[in-house]
């Protein structure tokens, strides 16, 4: 009983640190002025979380994603419609700051958003023609 119980214990702290405290993803639709093709947002990330913007667009577009941050630290990734994989080259293990591609599917593309290194404000223009 007694093993059992530590075993419960030593699972129970392992899961509990490979969450990170406090992670959440904060979703928000990109939009463009009538007769504009790009815009930009203005945001922050604490360490862990992630933005993610949705951006709705049409098979052979070019889109251009842009993400700056004052202390070089923010970077993103690129998810085609119902992609549960990263563009490739445009995935996590590349630290984007910059982008361009034509797109291949239509609909709705999200861009996660995240710190590199700490917290991470940042300026994030998406353009699409």
């Amino acid at each position: 009983m007694k093993r059992t119980t530590t075993t419960l214990v030593v699972i129970s702290c392992a899961a509990a640190l490979a969450l990170p405290l406090g992670a959440e993803e904060f979703t928000n639709n990109i939009a463009f002025e009538r007769g504009h093709n790009s815009s930009i947002v203005h945001g922050s990330v604490l360490r862990g979380d992630r933005d993610v913007y949705v951006v709705r667009v049409r098979a052979g577009q070019v889109m251009s994603v842009k993400a700056t941050a004052l202390e070089h630290n923010v970077a993103f990734s690129i998810f085609e419609p119902k992609a549960t994989e990263a563009i490739p080259g445009a995935d996590d293990e590349n630290d984007l700051t910059e982008w361009s591609g034509t797109l291949t599917k239509s609909g709705a593309y999200r861009i996660f958003v995240g710190g590199t290194r700490g917290n991470a404000t940042y300026t994030l223009q998406v353009s699409v023609k």
